[in-house]
């Protein structure tokens, strides 16, 4: 009796895609929710904005050092915020668009 082995992907590449994924939804959620606090107008002296905007505001301070990067498009939403939402938008995109290794 012949037993043929299944192809299947290694486990260190399925726990490092989760673990890629997991970081991704993380940090996808924290651009998102900066940005819905600022268009609605959300302080920083509020424990929520506080919590979202000390995590975020090294990220969203290099992206305003841009030319046009502090200019507010909504209430205190930025171009750099939105940039960074584009960017949580585009991730995914490009990996759709580059398609599957083979």
């Amino acid at each position: 009796m012949v037993r043929r082995i299944a192809k299947s992907q290694p486990v260190g590449s399925q726990l490092a895609i989760e673990l890629a994924l997991t970081g991704y939804a993380i940090v996808a959620g924290l651009v998102i929710i900066r940005a819905l606090l600022l268009s609605v107008g959300i302080s920083g002296s509020l424990w929520v904005g506080s919590f979202i905007y000390g995590i975020t505001d090294p990220f969203a301070s290099i992206l305003k050092l841009v030319p046009g990067g502090d200019f507010r498009i909504i209430n205190r939403l930025t171009l750099a915020d939105l940039t960074m939402v584009a960017a949580v938008v585009a991730f995914p995109l490009f990996l759709l668009a580059r398609g599957p290794r083979d």
